[in-house]
């Protein structure tokens, strides 16, 4: 009965640390983590590289696909966000990822005016997003200020996403 009951207290110990071990790892929005550097092809045929493109600015990056469902309910929060800080300097990436639609298609329909970026999977397997919609907000020098939880109410992303744009702007102007 006692070997028993170390037994299981050594499996909620091992549990509960493999939990905090990953959550270490998933977790990448302390602000002292960088993202990678990437290039891709837009959707007009244009290379674009990462940190070129965003030099001084703050990004927001989205990993989406035209089949997932949570995409096509935050993206129009994202449009939102995106025609408030038209002026600022923000800048909006969506990486297509794991696509099997037309892409294009889905963002004209729409009316999206984020910039879109094709063929984004090797880029999500750098950044560890399991899924989509995988949702970043970087500061100037790249460095992550939010990062969406999976589950996020699309409101509550809505608000933060704001709310870390705000803070990495001021930040910026400092």
């Amino acid at each position: 009965m006692i070997m028993q009951q170390q037994f299981a207290g050594l499996k909620i110990w091992l549990f509960a640390s493999c939990l905090l071990i990953l959550s270490a790892t998933v977790s990448a929005d302390t602000p002292e983590t960088v993202v990678k550097d990437w290039t891709l092809t837009d959707a007009t045929g244009t290379t674009v590289n990462y940190y070129s493109d965003s030099r001084g600015s703050v990004s927001v990056i989205l990993f989406w696909a035209t089949w997932c469902p949570f995409c096509r309910t935050l993206m129009p929060h994202l449009q939102i966000i995106a025609d408030e800080f038209e002026a600022s300097k923000v800048k909006f990436y969506a990486l297509n990822v794991w696509e099997d639609g037309d892409p294009q298609k889905y963002f004209r329909e729409n009316g999206y005016t984020f910039r879109l970026l094709l063929m984004g999977d090797l880029v999500a397997e750098d950044y560890g997003v399991p899924g989509t919609p995988g949702l970043f907000v970087l500061d100037k020098n790249h460095r992550i200020v939010y990062l969406r939880r999976s589950g996020e109410n699309d409101d509550d992303v809505e608000v933060a996403v704001r709310e870390a744009i705000r803070l990495a702007l001021a930040t910026d102007q400092k």
